[in-house]
């Protein structure tokens, strides 16, 4: 008997209200770990746009002092449960996941990475706050 797993199959659902206070839960864990390299942790992506469907991944924006630094932090992070898949694809970026309800993007302070994860979110939220 063999089992097929589909790891590139997308699901979206109705917005959870859950989601924020999840953020909020794992945001106090990152920021233990990373200690006093953390400058602020966003909630990003379509779980931090209330009431609209999303794929239910909490998606956290990490700003770091040091992104190097990070680097030698990842075994704290890896504690949490989180793999380190180090740039995947944005320099500058240390991008680690846990499993397929995490996400973190961390980049130093300054990128012009950190704006553009923002905005998609603002740009969201403030769409969606015209429309209701």
């Amino acid at each position: 008997m063999s089992i097929k797993v589909d790891f590139f199959k997308v699901e979206v659902v109705p917005h959870d209200p859950n989601w924020r206070s999840a953020f909020e839960s794992e945001s106090k864990l990152i920021a233990l770990a990373l200690r006093g390299n953390v400058v602020a942790i966003h909630h990003i992506g379509s779980t931090a746009i209330p009431q609209i469907h999303a794929k239910p991944i909490i998606d956290m924006l990490v700003e770091v002092k040091n992104i190097i630094k990070v680097d030698t932090q990842s075994s704290e992070i890896e504690a949490l449960g989180y793999q380190a898949m180090g740039e995947f694809g944005i320099s500058g970026r240390r991008y680690f996941r846990k499993g397929r309800t995490h996400h973190i993007h961390s980049f130093e302070v300054g990128s012009p990475q950190i704006e553009r994860h923002l905005a998609f979110r603002d740009y969201g939220s403030s769409v969606l706050s015209m429309l209701i």
